[in-house]
């Protein structure tokens, strides 16, 4: 029996490192704070970009992720850093909020700006706008100003998923 306790205590001190052992007195959870790296260097932030949202690691601002507005990719990854951080499935769920809200805002704007473009040019075409190119118009400038709102609610929680990534930098 004894034997038992030593190597599980050996394996959990392999499987869990020091420093997180260390900062909850030993008792092998994840840490509050992420004692390999500094707010300063591995915070993450938010940069507006022409084509989205960036998101940057530290003051230096390498990109990790960009939240596209046109063609929106998973970012879920980059703001979910060490699964066992505190905040760490919470920023992973955050993330995946905000590309899908993205997604869904994303195409509705491509959809507007098209069905927009496409009445635009087939009315210069023609001289003048009839009722056809008006309609075609009118629901691709509804289908934009509809994704707004959408955009808005992919950036917040964005942003949601930004803070709780950086949680585990706090003290």
């Amino acid at each position: 029996m004894r034997n038992m306790t030593v190597s599980a205590t050996l394996l959990v001190m392999l499987l869990i490192p020091a420093s997180a052992r260390a900062q909850n007195g030993g008792a092998g959870t994840a840490s509050t704070a992420d004692s390999a790296c500094s707010y300063h260097e591995c915070a993450l932030g938010i940069v507006p970009t022409w084509d989205g949202l960036a998101v940057v690691r530290g003051s230096s601002g390498p990109r990790v992720a960009n939240l596209h507005f046109f063609w929106p990719r998973d970012v879920s990854v980059a703001l979910r850093g060490d699964p066992l951080a505190i905040g760490a499935d919470s920023a992973a769920t955050g993330a995946r909020r905000a590309i899908s809200f993205r997604r869904v805002g994303a195409a509705l704007t491509d959809l507007g700006v098209l069905a927009s473009g496409v009445a635009l040019v087939s009315g210069m075409r023609a001289g003048r706008l009839r009722t056809e190119e008006r309609v075609v118009g009118g629901a691709g400038i509804a289908a934009f100003l509809v994704s707004l709102p959408l955009q808005f609610a992919a950036d917040r929680a964005l942003s949601h998923a930004v803070w709780w990534h950086n949680v585990r930098y706090g003290r």
